[in-house]
Parts: structure tokens; C-alpha cells; sequence
């Protein structure tokens, strides 16, 4: 179901300072006045998070997860339990972000909000943005200074948690940060949450494609139609399902020829994507498939809109005996420099 944004509900919110640059931890006791503006910056957000295609799925390990157990003693309506869990899960995260100098300090904005009949609980971690402001001094004097602000309403965070407080399901959009330690981890599922990540929509089409597109230059005497139709089917593929089904992909570009197939099941099974099935929420996801993009060995650059190769009206490819293909444009009525 397509979400609008109105129907996210905002039921009730508090802020929490985690300064962790300055060792500054700000934890509030009441929550915040929720006005219609500050309501609807923070659906905003939601919304973004909630549509996009860089959001993650995430499923708790019960056994170890602290954050689970939290919210499952956790009673949302009444304002004292939210307060001091939202206190708790602030602490827990700052805890860690204080374990590294490259995460970002912020506000964390915690959150609960209805959608479609279930409460939900945000967190949103407003990650700090530098900017100038003037400052009027004594005796008529003005000046610039620097000060740290939260993420505008256009803005499209980069760490935030939401969970279904009915069957706890996660969703969420995090970065790989370096900790004390040397390591590179993502710190928001593996430390603060502990939970198990899918890979987000986005990444797994980066995957498949890439994929698809490596096989096809690693064999670079196959005709040029057959490696652009490989192109035209995942785009066939997507439009007659409205989904990935990464398996029957794979029959259907590579099941004529045995050896492309057994590279293109090694290749997906390192990331452990064979049996998977995805879909994504925005067009510009897969703009991709909406172009045939050609680069020949002197260098030229060939743009083919997805609709003109198929019908094959305006574009032919001739396949030369001795090797090597020639490309031919027709019907050109005009031309625009670029």
C-alpha cells in the first residue's frame, strides 16, 4: 500500500542532546509542545524515511537486543514510560557514538506516530549541520558566527530508526562509521540495536545490475543485441511484475547459455541475494532501465532511450562478419548540441 503522508499520526515526541563531540549528554524530562509546524517537520521526515529506497529492514535478535526488551516494557500511552525510555534508548546511543570521533553529534528526535491503526516509534537522529548567522554586538556592532543546526525540512536524514510497536518490526537508514577500535561498522544496527539488517532496496538493485552488466562485458564477442536485450529483459522483467525475483531473472537473461548462468548465481549468492525478491518505491531507482548506455573503444558515448531500442524503429544494429557491430541512427529530423 502506497503510503500519503498524511496518514502518519504524530502522537507525542521529545529531544534529547547527544553532543558526543563535546561530551555533552542533554536529557529532557517533558515532552515537547507539538505544534502544527514542528508536527508536520517531523511527518516529514517520516514520510522520507518511510518511501525511500535507501531504507533497511531490520529484525531484533530477542535474545541479546536490550533495546527490544525496552520497548516491549515500554507502555506508549502513558507519558512517564515513553519519557524515560526515550531517555534510556538516548543514553545507550550516545554510550556509542562517544566509542568513535567520525559520528556525527546530534539531536535525537524520539517519536511515536499511527499509521493505518498501529504505533509506531521513531528516532530521529538529527545530525548537526554547520552554518553562519549573524550576531549583533554592543555599540552597534555586527558580526558572523558559526553555530550547529539541525537538518532543514528538504533535508533527508541519514540515521534514523523506526519500529512497529506491535510486531516490532524495524526499519531504518544508517552509515558505516570508523570506532576507536579501527573498525568500520554500522554502528546503529550492529551495536545500538542489535539487530539483523537487510539490504536496502536501493543497494540490492545496484547489485543486480552491476552484476548483469559485468557478464555481459566479460564476453565481448557475443553480438552487441543479445548483451543490450540482457538490459531490455530486466527492464520487461520489473514493468510486467512490478518486482525483482532475482532467481527467474537469472533464467530468463543467462538460462541459454550454462556457463553465464553458473557466474551469475555465483556472483548474486555472495551476497545472498539467489533466492531473493524485492521491489523499490521510486522511479528514479531504476532510471537505469530506462536507457541503453554504450561506450565504444574510441571513447564515443551512445544514449538509447529503452522505447527506441525496443521498437527498433530509429535505431538498428548490424553485426559485422569479420567482427564488431555497427550502430545505425535514422530518422533524424533534428539535432541539439550537448
Amino acid at each position: 500500500m502506497q503510503i500519503q503522508r498524511d496518514d502518519i499520526i504524530i502522537r507525542k515526541g521529545i529531544i534529547h542532546i547527544l553532543d558526543s563531540h563535546n561530551g555533552y549528554l542533554g536529557l529532557s524530562n517533558d515532552l515537547l509542545d507539538l505544534g502544527p509546524d514542528l508536527m508536520e517537520f517531523i511527518r516529514g521526515h517520516i514520510f522520507k524515511i518511510l518511501e525511500s529506497d535507501d531504507t533497511k529492514k531490520c529484525q531484533f535478535d530477542g535474545s541479546l537486543s536490550p533495546v527490544l526488551s525496552l520497548l516491549e516494557s515500554m507502555d506508549e500511552k502513558e507519558d512517564e514510560s515513553f519519557v524515560e525510555a526515550s531517555r534510556v534508548l538516548s543514553e545507550s546511543l550516545f554510550d556509542i557514538m562517544c566509542d568513535s570521533v567520525t559520528i556525527p553529534a546530534a539531536d535525537l528526535i524520539v517519536v511515536s506516530f499511527q499509521l493505518y491503526s498501529v504505533v509506531h516509534l521513531a528516532l530521529l537522529k538529527m545530525n548537526y549541520k554547520e552554518t553562519y548567522i549573524h550576531k549583533e554586538e554592543e555599540n552597534e556592532v555586527n558580526d558572523i558566527v558559526k553555530q550547529r543546526v539541525m537538518p532543514m525540512d528538504g533535508a533527508k536524514l541519514t540515521e534514523a530508526v523506526i519500529v512497529d510497536l506491535l510486531e516490532y518490526k524495524v526499519q531504518l537508514v544508517e552509515k558505516k562509521f570508523e570506532m576507536l577500535t579501527g573498525d568500520k561498522i554500522n554502528y546503529i544496527s550492529e551495536r545500538f540495536l542489535q539487530c539483523h539488517a537487510d539490504m536496502a532496496p536501493k543497494k540490492k538493485f545496484q547489485i543486480l545490475n552491476k552484476v548483469i552488466t559485468d557478464i555481459n562485458n566479460r564476453y565481448e564477442n557475443e553480438p552487441l543485441r543479445n548483451r543490450l536485450d540482457a538490459r531490455s529483459k530486466l527492464r520487461e522483467e520489473f514493468a510486467e511484475k512490478n518486482e525483482f525475483r532475482v532467481n527467474e531473472i537469472g533464467d530468463r537473461i543467462f538460462g541459454d547459455s550454462t556457463e553465464k548462468k553458473q557466474e551469475f548465481d555465483d556472483r548474486i549468492e555472495r551476497y545472498d541475494l539467489q533466492y531473493d525478491t524485492f521491489t523499490v518505491a521510486k522511479e528514479n531507482t531504476v532510471k537505469k532501465l530506462e536507457y541503453q548506455i554504450l561506450e565504444t573503444d574510441a571513447g564515443i558515448e551512445i544514449k538509447i532511450p529503452m522505447e527506441e531500442y525496443i521498437t527498433k524503429d530509429n535505431v538498428e544494429i548490424l553485426e559485422e562478419q569479420g567482427g564488431g557491430s555497427t550502430i545505425i541512427i535514422k530518422n533524424i529530423e533534428q539535432v541539439k548540441i550537448k
